[in-house]
């Protein structure tokens, strides 16, 4: 139950398909717009060497082990523009150095001047998805990770977090109600207040609060349960350190035991199914272990996206 309302409040996925219209716009226009700043018809060199109508067949490989991604972005593209792409590996699938990516077969111009976009593309995608592997990895199981809106694309980043084994968060800032510290400041730090304004909002039944210390989340907590309210919130630790979360999260659990002189006893059990609890805040693969055992449904990474490191991909023409 707690697990499906997890992927229920952070996990938009579904939406990231190429399939689905409005994602494939949004893939289309972010690669059109890349070849354009990158004066993809004006290829002086290739145009210079090679005939306009000359057909060739090439194949992008691996030249490191890990998990890829984009491989359904960069196909539907190709095909899109005339370009065959034989899919050779699956987005999501382990892939060795050596392992064949996707082959293509069309106009040499074409595929000459499309190349560094897409392995951009594929590099940056699947370099998201390997270091989310691996970090989920890291968890143990215990509970899940996310990415942020600290993205360059922000929904491709999404995506490949997805493909990665993690949850996507919002995609935009329409997804859920998410009150940070600077709306807290200028309704004057006021935690119930703002709770109580979510409440009303009819457009979402999300609602998330960022709490920086165990006094702003126990005080979230209690407001949460005094409302009555058929609405699933989310406490964000944020910035706080393993122990102090875990100690929160304790002290919350007594709350929802009815041991709060504002929450009924008998309300316990039901007030457990609408809270949920997150980690976000200069947490990485280091330290991602600590936070994985505070008793948090999961845990957010700006570092997922905001810093890594490309995977090696590379073209080759056969």
């Amino acid at each position: 139950m707690r697990k499906d309302l997890v992927l229920e409040f952070w996990d938009k996925s579904k939406y990231l398909d190429i399939k689905n219209k409005e994602y494939k716009n949004y893939v289309n226009k972010t690669i059109d717009g890349k070849l354009k700043e990158d004066y993809y018809n004006e290829d002086i060199t290739t145009n210079s060497l090679i005939n306009k109508n000359k057909k060739i067949k090439a194949i992008i490989v691996a030249k490191q082990d890990g998990i890829v991604a984009g491989i359904d972005e960069t196909s539907a593209f190709l095909r899109k523009n005339k370009i065959n792409a034989i899919e050779k590996s699956k987005d999501g699938d382990k892939v060795k150095n050596n392992d064949p990516i996707l082959e293509l077969y069309g106009n040499a111009r074409k595929i000459l001047a499309y190349e560094r976009t897409l392995l951009n593309l594929l590099q940056r995608m699947s370099g998201i998805a390997t270091l989310a592997y691996n970090t989920n990895e890291l968890t143990k199981n215990s509970c899940f990770i996310s990415g942020t809106r600290k993205t360059l694309f922000s929904l491709t980043d999404k995506k490949a977090v997805s493909v990665g084994g993690g949850l996507t968060h919002r995609l935009n800032l329409s997804g859920f109600i998410l009150i940070k510290d600077n709306h807290l400041k200028l309704l004057n730090d006021g935690i119930d207040k703002a709770l109580k304004l979510a409440n009303k909002n009819k457009k979402t039944k999300y609602v998330e609060i960022e709490a920086k210390n165990e006094k702003e989340a126990l005080e979230a907590a209690e407001t949460i349960f005094s409302l009555n309210s058929n609405k699933l919130f989310a406490i964000m630790f944020d910035n706080m350190k393993p122990i102090q979360i875990k100690n929160s999260i304790k002290k919350i659990n007594h709350i929802i035991n009815g041991n709060s002189i504002n929450t009924k006893k008998n309300n316990g059990k039901k007030l457990n199914n609408k809270l949920l609890f997150e980690a976000s805040g200069g947490i990485n693969e280091k330290n991602i272990s600590g936070y994985s055992e505070t008793g948090v449904d999961v845990i957010s990474l700006g570092s997922l996206t905001h810093s890594v490191k490309s995977f090696d991909l590379s073209l080759e023409i056969l």
